[in-house]
């Protein structure tokens, strides 16, 4: 018979599983990053003073809200907080690719808690909806630390904070969608998309997880409301931020039309967690996830295949239309699919041993 104690021993070895992973992985994610400190057109001043180039400058959900939690800290405790933290350097002497502009010294650190916290939560939203699909929670443990694990594999052509949110997002809104939870997703359409306009095309995936549990008309208003929300902040953001320099995107086609037949591309190589590992579409990792979506396709419903055809329509277009050749980082729209697939592999795979 379990006690007290040995539920409580349980949860806590869980949580410090998930809790030490996600640590290895935003530990991986931030040291080769960092959050791009001093490049004029993205860097963390650059967006924390608005003056970053389009479309980057668009995604200002969690600058202002650092400088909002920022501005609300008494002045005569702020500054004991800034001379604290310059003096530690707890962050600086950690990572070389961190650079603190000295003016904005808790507004940098802020972010880089904030940060670790999304991708702390992504990892417990996608533990919860994996256990929930393949009802077995060993198994939706094991996937979701699998995707803090390979997180930074995804970042290692281009890394930025709101890739961590976006997850975090995605995540909470598959999980609302899949337990009829329309209000959670209308509250979340506005605020996943001021932190990157993306998550609009995310939301056209979701109609089949809402048509599960209402007729067509109810689902498709449904999911046209999330739309709607979601381009109202857009236009209103992107009106902001008109006059600022560059474009809304760079066409990428001819770039991939080069790449597609470099042999070479397949087998480029960077440091991750300190060890010279594949990046990009490194072909073995290629091979593992065409043998998982093989082997795994059949134990999804039809609503999650939907889901997933959609998701690859609209994210292989954008991809190849607007992206940079490798950047594994703009498939996200599969995230969720590919780990629902990847959780059915590891099952399948205990049980037969």
């Amino acid at each position: 018979m379990e006690t007290k104690m040995d539920y409580f021993i349980k949860k806590f070895m869980v949580f410090f599983l998930i809790l030490s992973i996600s640590a290895a992985s935003y530990c991986g994610f931030f040291s080769i990053w960092a959050f791009r400190d001093g490049a004029a057109s993205m860097g963390f001043t650059a967006m924390i003073e608005e003056t970053a180039t389009r479309p980057f400058v668009h995604r200002q959900l969690l600058p202002q809200t650092v400088k909002y939690v920022a501005s609300v800290i008494p002045e005569q405790s702020k500054a004991k907080l800034e001379t604290r933290l310059i003096k530690g350097a707890y962050i600086e002497n950690r990572y070389t690719q961190a650079n603190i502009p000295q003016q904005y010294v808790i507004e940098y650190y802020l972010m880089y808690i904030f940060c670790f916290l999304a991708l702390f939560a992504s990892i417990w939203v996608l533990r919860s909806l994996l256990c929930a699909i393949v009802q077995d929670k060993t198994v939706g443990t094991l996937g979701a630390m699998l995707f803090a694990l390979i997180f930074p594999f995804f970042e290692v052509l281009g890394g930025y904070y709101y890739d961590i949110f976006e997850i975090l997002f995605m995540f909470m809104a598959a999980h609302f969608a899949y337990h009829k939870k329309w209000l959670g997703l209308l509250l979340l359409a506005p605020i996943a998309e001021a932190n990157k306009e993306s998550f609009l095309f995310f939301l056209i995936t979701l109609y089949p997880l809402t048509r599960m549990h209402f007729p067509v008309k109810k689902a498709a208003a449904l999911t046209l409301s999330t739309i709607f929300l979601a381009g109202i902040t857009y236009l209103y953001i992107r009106h902001l931020y008109a006059g600022n320099p560059g474009d809304m995107a760079d066409w990428r086609i001819r770039d991939h039309m080069q790449t597609i037949f470099d042999l070479g591309s397949y087998f480029y190589t960077t440091s991750i967690y300190g060890l010279p590992l594949g990046e990009g579409m490194f072909l073995p990792h290629m091979i593992c996830v065409i043998w998982i979506v093989r082997k795994a396709w059949h134990h999804l419903t039809d609503a999650w295949k939907k889901h997933a055809k959609i998701a690859l329509v609209i994210n292989g277009i954008l991809y190849f239309m607007f992206v940079l050749p490798n950047e594994i980082r703009d498939l996200s729209l599969l995230y969720v699919s590919f780990m629902i697939l990847t959780a059915f592999f590891i099952r399948d795979i205990i049980q037969k041993n």
